[in-house]
């Protein structure tokens, strides 16, 4: 039985290197799910991926994780496809500049939770913030169907350069 393995941000970066070397060291034992915004890209990814592991078998998945409808119908979508989730890799996303504040933060949250793409409080991108604990959150039961094999790891690279939204 092969293993579920689902990558946000799998269609460029540290998240396509990151398929490219499961599928290295386990081609035919992984059921590789790329999670992406830009379809376009994802298949662009899933082709190349394809190319160098023609055994592998690849799927995508539209989320965008600063979309809070995006993510509850993706991990529906997951919940679908899938009877269980062996790994879980939530990659998109930046880590926070210093330039932390507070109030902006909560005032954002309390008043724009339903969609976090205008929502910026800080400097770091909104997906950054919310959509990898409630993409966790939503396929958790997947994971714990897995009993104590089932891991989650959250992969971020850190902002060096503030970014600016506009609500």
């Amino acid at each position: 039985m092969r293993k579920v393995v689902l990558v946000t941000g799998a269609n460029s970066g540290i998240g396509l290197a990151l398929c490219e070397r499961l599928l290295s060291h386990d081609t035919e034992g992984l059921h590789l799910c790329l999670a992406c915004r830009n379809m376009q890209r994802a298949q662009a990814a899933r082709s190349d991926l394809l190319a160098s592991h023609p055994a592998a078998q690849v799927d995508l998945l539209q989320m965008d994780t600063s979309s809070v409808s995006s993510v509850l119908s993706a991990a529906q979508e997951v919940k679908v496809r899938y009877d269980r989730l062996d790994y879980l890799y939530l990659n998109a996303g930046i880590m926070p500049n210093p330039e932390f504040d507070v109030k902006a933060f909560f005032k954002g949250l309390f008043s724009r939770l339903g969609n976090w793409s205008r929502f910026c409080a800080t400097k770091a991108e909104p997906r950054s913030w919310f959509g990898p604990p409630l993409v966790m959150l939503t396929v958790l039961p997947l994971i714990l169907k897995t009993y104590s094999t089932g891991q989650a790891l959250n992969l971020t690279a850190p902002q060096n350069t503030p970014q600016t939204c506009s609500a």
